[in-house]
């Protein structure tokens, strides 16, 4: 909604007011009820291009929803009914209103239903202790029902404005930072707005100048969601940010046990109820967050040890397991082999057909390797550039450098694109006997000087290293 378009609605419901007023309040009421339909749309439409889309669209059904209690008072003054025939149904609409507000302030929200499901499973029992009691005490006088409706509204007001602000302070993505902001400021001015009317104007009549305040704040909703203003980027404090992080699930248990604590005195069922499910709902959330986080630590765990181009084991990953394979091998009463295997000229193949294809032909070998090595005792990994390495038990030289002989010929026989006619690759081949005491990380640095050997001598072919010299396989294709 832009400032021009927001002046003009107001001229407009101050007009009203001013030549009808509270003799016949109808007008007035079709203003307010325009207002919040108007912001709910500006938060609908907001979304369409914010990452923060689902925030959004909540606040737009809250305040929606907000049109619908106004629509209800209509239907009273059209109607002819008493406040009092009106009263459930009112309330009704009145804290739904305020179910998805208490949501998007509340809820760290996230990709997790369940958490999310739970978050939503402790905002309607909060519904319920606030509809039931006051509900209940509607049978008592006009004034003690009044002041517990009040004091029920301020609280949630003043907590949802309290927890926009945190949710503000502690957001770094520009997006989400600029509704929290929004959300905030709308928060602020509800329960200024609702704590001045319930206060100090309890009996300001319908059609008064007191709705101009109303339309107000839903007109500056829509004005802050209409506007596309770029706010500078802020940097927030990492421990600030993991402070507010830990603290966000507290928030809805916390709302939910402050209303049971206010209905305790009158209603000590109800309020057993709030505090049981503020308790359940917290560890239950708890519980949730810890294995989700499990999830995210192992699957951030797996990545780090994997390579996102081939799919293959990185460095990382060889360094900490070969110690594992070593000792798996002298288990089974077998030797060690290590091939360090080098496509040939790839500098060459990036150079003429571009990076893409060079990625390309780094997974085909890489998925050549995996097929022709890739056992349940065997490691391989990709090693750093065009490198790769395996791991792998062996009886002996011979064996080793046949494997490493048949990983070469695979391949060849691929025949992938290479601007030498096809891609080829040079193997270096280390092998430890199973009695012998030497540190495995030995035969990589052994295998590395068997590959250079093998590149120094014309490429594409396997070499062993100088303690595998007689089992050496030199052989072209």
């Amino acid at each position: 909604m832009t400032l021009r378009a927001a002046l003009f609605f107001m001229v407009a419901h101050a007009l009203v007011i001013a030549l009808i007023g509270p003799q016949d309040p109808i007008g007035s009421y079709l203003m307010l009820i325009t207002a919040p339909l108007l912001a709910a749309m500006a938060c609908v439409r907001r979304a369409r291009d914010s990452q923060a889309a689902c925030k959004w669209r909540t606040l737009g059904a809250a305040v929606g929803l907000f049109s619908l209690a106004l629509l209800a008072l209509l239907y009273r003054n059209v109607a002819g009914l008493g406040p009092a025939q009106m009263t459930v149904s009112s309330l009704i609409l009145y804290v739904f209103y305020r179910i998805p507000l208490t949501y998007v302030a509340a809820s760290p929200g996230g990709g997790n239903r369940c958490i999310r499901a739970v978050d939503l499973l402790i905002i309607a029992l909060l519904w319920l202790l606030y509809y039931g009691h006051t509900r209940a005490m509607a049978h008592f006088n006009a004034a003690l029902w009044t002041q517990c409706l009040n004091t029920m509204s301020s609280m949630q007001n003043s907590l949802v404005f309290c927890f926009a602000l945190i949710r503000f302070l502690a957001e770094d993505d520009p997006d989400r930072r600029d509704f929290f902001r929004t959300l905030t400021i709308y928060a602020l001015g509800y329960f200024l707005l609702a704590f001045y009317i319930n206060t100090y104007q309890p009996q300001l009549p319908d059609g008064s100048w007191g709705d101009l305040l109303i339309s107000g704040l839903f007109v500056l909703l829509a004005t802050l969601a209409g506007s596309h203003r770029r706010y500078p980027t802020v940097e927030v404090s990492r421990s600030l940010r993991r402070i507010i992080d830990a603290g966000v699930p507290l928030m809805l248990p916390l709302l939910l046990m402050l209303v049971a604590l206010l209905v305790a005195r009158l209603q000590p069922t109800l309020a057993t109820v709030g505090f049981i499910g503020s308790l359940l709902g917290y560890a239950l959330r708890s519980v949730l967050s810890q294995v989700e986080i499990q999830r995210q630590r192992d699957e951030l765990e797996k990545l780090a040890r994997r390579d996102p181009l081939t799919g293959l084991g990185n460095r990382r990953s060889f360094d900490e397991s070969l110690g594992a394979a070593h000792r798996r091998a002298r288990r089974q009463g077998l030797g060690l082999a290590v091939l360090m295997i080098d496509i040939d000229h790839f500098k060459r193949l990036n150079d003429t057909y571009g990076h893409p294809e060079g990625d390309q032909r780094l997974q085909s070998v890489a998925a050549i390797l995996d097929g022709c090595l890739q056992r349940g005792d065997d490691l391989l990994a990709r090693y750093g550039g065009e490198e790769f390495i395996a791991a792998l038990p062996s009886p002996d030289a011979a064996h080793a450098m046949a494997l490493g002989e048949r990983v070469r010929a695979s391949v060849e026989a691929a025949a992938l694109p290479a601007p030498e006619a096809t891609v080829t690759i040079s193997v270096g081949v280390a092998w430890q006997a199973p009695g012998e005491e030497h540190d495995p990380r030995d035969l990589v640095e052994r295998a590395d000087q068997a590959l250079y050997r093998a590149k120094r001598a014309g490429r594409n072919r396997v070499y062993g290293d100088a303690d595998t010299t007689e089992d050496r396989c030199n052989r072209r294709a």
